[in-house]
């Protein structure tokens, strides 16, 4: 196993190339499987649009290239499942006679879950996480007004998606009631029923559905740069925490009243040092490109990712840890200099500003969400500098993040040696 967790974090495609030529097990093969089929659903649910579906929505819903991609690489783990003996002959029936297409891409998610559901799974852990129901009134009363967005969204998502999820939660700072407002963004995780996943044309549904309510999300944080998280009622039988650390329940809120849920763990160690491997790759390739200014989006983006770096060391080093949490126990393994970038980013969130918003970008999110915040995004960049408006020196964060990511890798790679 140990070798396995090695090629996949030295180069996520070798995993692929290994399936490919037989030299992995059939476990390192399901993962993928189940790896890759969970990045093309969140994909999926959230728009998941091309080009020409991202501008002509909704007359446009193309899908983009990326869960196309996915798909295709999830046919080789399917291949050699089943001749390993799992029977996939369902999903592969499909690829032989369907075309991967905008319209087919739901049935092919829905035939590879179903016969990813039937693989015999070994090493789970049986656990029970219980959380709260969210409650508007033990908000401050003096942020009604910035917290109509979440009202909206917690009424929108029980008369509108009780049909298609076992539950929803809202997690990250405002579940925890520690936003800041004009910076923090709005989180939230959807988990997906099995009958809907079981029915293409509920999962289409569920698409169209999901990407209305992402106006909720621009109306809190107008560069949000994410959608809804998403897990599926399968994966819960076999779960892996790089998808939604199980400890993030702990500070999340229902949507829906639930109590409590129950999930099968299983090992995630491949996964996790896969998404640090791409997580220090974003900062190589800034820094690699010289990056000395951002637009608006971009410089939120960057932001984002820096004050993320703690949670994804440790989870690398196989710590999930709540973000808040997190700083005080990564710096232990940093001196105070190699830090810095982590500190700037903590000020510059601390003391965020926004310009005004572009008029009518509430009314046209009704429409297109994602559309008219970029929208948005670019009439600041044109109207507003907001590096200087923040004070931010892109160039040194960009250096600082390099030097520390490229420390982290080689502390996390003589961990696993």
């Amino acid at each position: 196993m140990g070798k396995n967790i090695r090629l996949w974090a030295e180069n996520g495609n070798s995993i692929l190339e290994g399936i490919r030529n037989r030299s992995v097990e059939s476990h390192v093969a399901a993962d993928f499987l189940q790896k890759e089929l969970h990045e093309a659903v969140y994909s999926y649910v959230n728009g998941g649009f091309s080009k020409a579906g991202y501008i002509l929505y909704p007359f446009v819903k193309g899908l983009s290239k990326d869960i196309f991609n996915k798909l295709s690489d999830v046919k080789a783990a399917a291949e050699f499942l089943d001749e390993s003996g799992c029977d996939f002959s369902n999903s592969l029936s499909l690829y032989r006679n369907t075309k991967l297409s905008g319209k087919s891409a739901p049935v092919f998610i829905s035939k590879l879950y179903q016969d990813f559901s039937e693989i015999e799974k070994s090493g789970v852990k049986n656990k029970k996480v219980r959380f709260k129901k969210i409650d508007i009134k033990d908000y401050d009363k003096r942020d009604s007004e910035y917290l109509k967005p979440v009202i909206g969204l917690k009424d929108f998502a029980n008369d509108s998606l009780r049909d298609f999820a076992v539950d929803m939660h809202i997690h990250g700072s405002i579940a925890t009631r520690d936003y800041v407002k004009g910076w923090s963004d709005l989180d939230t995780l959807i988990i997906i029923k099995n009958g809907v996943i079981n029915d293409p044309e509920l999962l289409a549904e569920l698409r169209n559905t999901l990407y209305k309510s992402k106006k909720y999300f621009y109306l809190v944080d107008p560069l949000q740069h994410h959608g809804h998280m998403a897990v599926t009622e399968y994966d819960m039988e076999y779960y892996c925490q790089s998808f939604f650390p199980l400890v993030l329940f702990d500070y999340s809120k229902s949507v829906f009243g639930s109590k409590y849920l129950n999930f099968g763990v299983r090992d995630d160690k491949a996964e996790r040092m896969e998404r640090f491997r791409v997580f220090s790759g974003y900062f190589k390739s800034l820094y690699s490109g010289r990056i000395k200014r951002m637009g608006c989006y971009e410089l939120k983006f960057l932001l984002h990712m820096i004050s993320l770096f703690p949670t994804m060391y440790l989870q690398a080093k196989g710590m999930h840890v709540y973000k808040k949490f997190s700083f005080g126990i990564a710096k232990r393994d940093f001196s105070k200099s190699e830090w810095n970038p982590i500190e700037a980013a903590t000020g510059i969130r601390s003391r965020w500003k926004a310009p005004a918003k572009m008029p009518f970008t509430a009314m046209a999110s009704r429409i297109n969400p994602l559309l008219a915040y970029q929208a948005n995004a670019k009439y600041w960049d044109m109207t507003n500098n907001i590096n200087n408006l923040n004070r931010v020196n892109v160039q040194s964060l960009v250096n600082g993040m390099h030097i520390l990511s490229e420390k982290a890798k080689a502390r996390i790679e003589g961990f696993f040696k």
